[in-house]
């Protein structure tokens, strides 16, 4: 995770990163800029397919079997969902953090629900549903861009050789 982490990184700093984030804030002004958008969304598709193949290979591998029933909806679509909305988007800090976050509640939120008494064991679901909309719903209101809100990193500065003092 910390070299993926690392490289993802290193690509939204560069010219690469720069013209995604065009792209998603105005596509028209960045095609406008000369960017080739069909070519440059082509690569994103590409980049998260094979980040989505690794962590299928990863999942595959601890859970030994893949079928339609291997994941849950639950899990691998709003919760994700909800862990990306509180972390920040566009922000990789916050998706990490985010995942975190929402996993420990998630989790707590089972051994939580595991010792209610048996009259509301066919609930527990439900509970936990409910437990992580509340988070998400205070999370929403203390960090409306979430924890982590998108910080936009500043272009270097060239200096001019020119501009510099010589010396005697």
């Amino acid at each position: 995770m910390v070299v993926i982490y690392f490289l993802l990184e290193t690509a939204r700093r560069s010219p690469w990163g720069r013209v995604m984030t065009a792209i998603r804030e105005n596509e028209k002004s960045a095609m406008a800029a000369g960017k080739d958008i069909e070519k440059f969304r082509m690569e994103a598709f590409v980049v998260g397919c094979m980040l989505m193949a690794l962590a299928g290979a990863f999942i595959a591998h601890y859970l030994k079997f893949i079928g339609p029933n291997a994941t849950d909806p639950m899990t691998s679509t709003f919760l994700v969902w909800v862990m990306l909305v509180v972390g920040g988007s566009a922000n990789n800090k916050g998706a990490i953090l985010g995942a975190f976050l929402m996993w420990t509640i998630w989790s707590a939120s089972e051994i939580l629900t595991s010792r209610l008494p048996d009259e509301l064991a066919i609930r527990t679901a439900y509970i936990r549903i409910f437990l992580i909309g509340l988070a998400l719903q205070i999370f929403l209101q203390r960090y409306p861009k979430g924890i982590f809100p998108e910080v936009r990193p500043k272009p270097e500065r060239r200096v001019n050789p020119l501009s510099l003092p010589r010396g005697r």
